[in-house]
């Protein structure tokens, strides 16, 4: 088990290696993990992704999870999930608490069946 140290994200889209939140955000962020986050579902919002709580168990998401060094880098993070209606909450993973993004109710938008961003993203 990879143990991390607090706080800890769990990314899932626009702030995953390789995409744009991620670049601008890169030196206060210190990768971890990948795995597969399951009973969660993916949906496009346009230019980034949403993810919300399923009901269907064999949902999952790939997130990667992220080290969060400085306290702005965590507040610019924070504020720019806000504004665009996410609300955050405090999950386990690999039995650590680790904070993700989510959203109430996504069922306007299309789902991303195969619950990978970065794949979708590229398409």
């Amino acid at each position: 088990m990879t143990r991390i140290a607090q706080p800890a994200y769990a990314f899932y889209g626009s702030l995953r290696r390789g995409m744009p939140l991620y670049q601008e955000f890169q030196a206060g962020l210190r990768y971890q993990f990948s795995q597969w986050l399951t009973g969660y579902d993916l949906f496009s919002l346009g230019a980034y992704p949403c993810a919300v709580k399923s009901s269907n168990p064999n949902s999952k998401i790939l997130i990667e999870v992220m080290q969060v060094h400085y306290p702005e880098t965590e507040r610019k993070i924070q504020e720019i999930e806000m504004n665009a209606g996410y609300h955050v909450t405090t999950i386990s993973i690999q039995e650590q608490p680790v904070k993700i993004y989510l959203f109430e109710n996504a069922s306007n938008y299309p789902i991303v069946m195969h619950g990978d961003w970065v794949t979708f993203f590229g398409s």
